[in-house]
């Protein structure tokens, strides 16, 4: 895995199981298919070349007469009935001041501490470790905030609200991701960020509008990582081609997700504009291949992908995303064979 991330000959392509992540239905198949119990198990079973650990999450205590009785539901009324709901109707859809921002209650930072990196390495010291952090996105955090339409206008017509509520989410993670890696240099080997700024067929805002707004924030962020030692791997999923040299410009080591069926974003074409400047992690399509498609064509995919950048490494073999009931577990299995095989 690290010699992936630095562009160096390796024996096979090393492969993970997108973010760490055992979701409810892959359970299920390893359950059934190989009498596995639990996701522990499940990643010990298949193996992958990195192993996930994020901040412990240590509640804070309620006093016992704090507890109140939640009011009941007023005839008529029901609660969102989805996320898109929620993401168009935030908490501060109707903040059109700085002062409305600044007044909003943030969580306290300190509920989540930094996890047993000393342990995580003992236990694997020939696995990649990687600082899964929590999900803190700063545009997209905007979204939910302000409601994604209003975010967006916000972002040209009253730049100072939105980036009141940038510069407050960056110094509640920052907070976070300092003492994390505080603990984990010298230990852990690769710092996740993320964020979302695209659909699957392009960014959600111009390059040059993120550029101005989010970008310097992101640098601040990737900036920490590196100086910690560690390598950074980001998630954005989507069409980001026309930002990836950007991500190369602030110290990024490597991209994930990466959606090679979103538009620009096949393989080929970014191995040789990309390859050896910046890794990608992930390029195996959930959505139609490892949902409805045949091992072999699994198999097939993932000796396509590393033959794109052969030439040049860099490349991470992993489901494109995680948490899809339709993924085949027997699908996902084949992938992981296929990249230890290496052929």
């Amino acid at each position: 895995m690290l010699k992936a991330l630095r562009f160096e000959q390796t024996d096979r392509p090393p492969f993970d199981l997108m973010e760490g992540c055992v979701w409810a239905e892959l359970a299920d198949h390893f359950r059934e298919a190989h009498s596995l119990g639990d996701a522990a198990e499940i990643i010990e079973y298949i193996d992958p070349d990195c192993r996930w650990l994020g901040p412990r999450y240590v509640p804070p205590e309620t006093p016992a007469d704090a507890a109140e009785e939640a009011p009941a539901e007023q005839d008529g009324e029901a609660p969102p009935p989805t996320y898109s709901w929620q993401v168009e109707h935030g908490p501060l859809a109707d903040a059109t001041s700085v002062a409305e921002v600044e007044a909003y209650p943030m969580p306290d930072p300190s509920i989540w501490q930094p996890g047993d990196y000393q342990a995580m390495r003992e236990r694997y010291p020939d696995y990649a470790l990687v600082l899964g952090h929590t999900w803190n996105p700063l545009f997209w955090g905007a979204c939910e905030a302000f409601g994604m339409s209003n975010a967006l206008v916000k972002m040209i017509e009253e730049p100072q609200v939105f980036d009141a509520f940038v510069r407050r989410r960056q110094e509640f993670y920052l907070d976070i991701l300092r003492r994390s890696l505080a603990e984990a240099e010298g230990l852990v080997d690769i710092c996740w960020l993320g964020d979302d700024y695209a659909s699957q067929q392009a960014m959600i805002m111009s390059p040059e509008l993120w550029r101005k707004r989010i970008k310097p924030y992101l640098a601040e962020q990737v900036q920490l990582a590196r100086d910690h030692g560690l390598y950074v791997l980001f998630h954005s999923c989507g069409a980001v081609r026309d930002i990836l040299p950007d991500f190369i410009d602030i110290g990024i080591n490597a991209h994930l997700v990466f959606q090679t069926t979103a538009a620009g974003m096949d393989a080929e074409s970014i191995a040789r504009e990309f390859g050896g400047k910046l890794a990608f992690y992930g390029g195996i399509d959930i959505q139609q291949l490892l949902s409805y498609g045949t091992t072999e064509e699994v198999a097939e995919t993932v000796r396509a992908n590393a033959r794109a950048f052969e030439k040049c490494g860099g490349y991470i073999v992993a489901n494109s995303h995680h948490g899809v009931a339709t993924i085949r577990g027997e699908n996902l299995e084949a992938m992981c064979r296929a990249a230890r095989e290496g052929q």
